[in-house]
């Protein structure tokens, strides 16, 4: 399965995520093929959806499965995450492409280019930098969870499982 991360904006190589960023889709390459394709320039809202339906339809062949960002889409955890790769991957995805939307979010017409779930980070917003170093890190670590990989240990710390104690009593 591949990992294709689409964005209407190019990350700055003097943002101060861009070596985080590239640090972990260097880490995600070890597990799977990852890109990231992203605008020559900085588009306008109006020129997004093109963008978006240019880049998807350049996969149409292999049908893709989009991960969309959303403030309204499902939470998860890093192993839900991990759980619903490993669905995709045994369903037969052959690509999986990651798109995260500006500062207007996504278009709503992508869901009629492509099959779409959506996700949240969080019900909080985040700069869009800050939303791709957020996504790539914990793809990395579902890919990790996947793999058995140290680098995950573990949903519940000790704190929160006495925590979950405590409340059922």
């Amino acid at each position: 399965m591949r990992y294709i991360f689409i964005t209407p904006w190019k990350i700055p190589k003097n943002s101060l995520l861009y070596d985080f960023i590239q640090e972990f889709f260097s880490r995600i390459s070890k597990h799977t093929p990852v890109q990231h394709i992203f605008p020559s320039s900085q588009l306008n809202p109006n020129e997004v959806l093109a963008f978006y339906t240019k880049e998807i339809k350049k996969f149409s062949v292999e049908n893709p499965l989009c991960i969309a960002l959303d403030e309204n889409g499902e939470n998860l955890s890093s192993s839900g995450l991990a759980k619903n790769l490993e669905q995709y991957e045994v369903k037969g995805e052959k690509i999986v492409l990651f798109c995260l939307g500006g500062a207007y979010g996504l278009p709503e017409e992508l869901k009629s280019i492509v099959k779409i779930d959506l996700i949240s980070l969080s019900r909080m917003t985040f700069p869009h930098e800050m939303a791709l170093a957020v996504l790539v890190e914990q793809v990395y670590r579902a890919r990790c969870i996947l793999s058995n990989h140290p680098y995950h240990h573990g949903d519940k710390s000790p704190l929160a499982l006495s925590l979950q104690k405590y409340k059922k009593k």
